[in-house]
């Protein structure tokens, strides 16, 4: 165990976005009081209305040190006051947001549940789509050609469908509708051959429930190992990777010499029964171990 913590290279732990950018009103602009009560939100948080000032909210984003992007694209499932599928930011607003963001070598992802907004953030330049609800098969193949990942998170969509009851009309409406059309799309982009990293929405479903996406897409239409490499090596390649460019080896995501000890065992064989990825018997980080409840730890 040293010796693999001891050989493990340097490099970055986690990247964080800060505020989420998107337009006055949309999926992106949690303050909800009237001006004369507060004031609007700005770049400063995310909140940006034309290419100059979404270049400034990528800026504050990371000056507060954001080490990914993340926008709004689309309109959200749980927020109340605006449409899931219809796009809140335009082409020149999403093209300075990614041409920005990439600019100072920082990735974007884009929460998108609509087709034609995802179409719009992948001709700017996206790395991720996340969600991709409504996504249609030509914008799929679109991702593929492209390479850009699919990070579906499948069982957020599960979850508020299956809680749809308790929230208010207008969001139960959309909850269904994600609920119903999140894993055909999920289908559609396995057998296109889309490239998909596994993601979740923690927070909307419970934490620690993580592992719960990978018996979602093996249900729908992707292997067991396929789903593994979804969570390790392909996961890696998106948050470390550099496109197109293979000489760029991420620091994490297989188990070699000069990377992260990270490592997590399961009882019995996943490529058999992926229900074992839920249930960890021993959890490792950089080479220490956290969790060990083979010695009751």
């Amino acid at each position: 165990r040293n010796a693999i913590r001891d050989g493990v290279a340097e490099g970055p732990r986690m990247l964080v976005a800060n505020y989420a950018i998107g337009s006055t009103g949309g999926h992106a602009d949690a303050q909800d009081l009237p001006p004369n009560v507060a004031p609007p939100f700005g770049p400063e948080q995310g909140v940006c209305n034309g290419p100059d000032e979404c270049r400034a909210a990528v800026r504050y984003q990371m000056k507060a040190g954001a080490t990914v992007i993340k926008f709004m694209p689309s309109g959200g499932v749980l927020s109340l006051k605006d449409p899931v599928d219809v796009p809140e930011l335009t082409q020149a607003e999403m093209d300075a947001i990614v041409s920005e963001a990439h600019a100072w070598h920082r990735k974007v992802a884009a929460h998108c549940h609509g087709d034609l907004a995802a179409k719009m953030a992948i001709q700017a330049g996206v790395d991720s789509i996340e969600h991709g609800t409504f996504l249609k098969d030509d914008t799929l193949k679109l991702m593929k050609e492209k390479g850009v990942y699919l990070v579906p998170t499948l069982y957020a969509g599960y979850w508020v469908g299956s809680k749809a009851d308790t929230y208010p009309p207008a969001v139960k409406a959309k909850a269904l509708a994600a609920a119903a059309q999140m894993q055909i799309m999920f289908q559609h982009a396995v057998k296109i051959g889309v490239p998909i990293a596994f993601g979740t929405d923690s927070a909307v479903e419970p934490h620690g429930q993580d592992a719960q996406e990978f018996w979602l897409m093996v249900k729908n239409g992707m292997s067991p190992a396929d789903a593994l490499m979804a969570a390790t090596a392909k996961a890696s390649d998106l948050l470390y990777g550099v496109r197109g460019d293979k000489s760029v080896v991420p620091p994490v995501g297989t188990l070699e010499k000069g990377k992260f000890a990270d490592i997590v065992a399961l009882p019995g064989d996943p490529l058999k029964d992926i229900h074992a990825t839920e249930h960890p018997l021993l959890v490792m980080k950089g080479g220490v171990i956290y969790v060990d409840k083979v010695d009751n730890k």
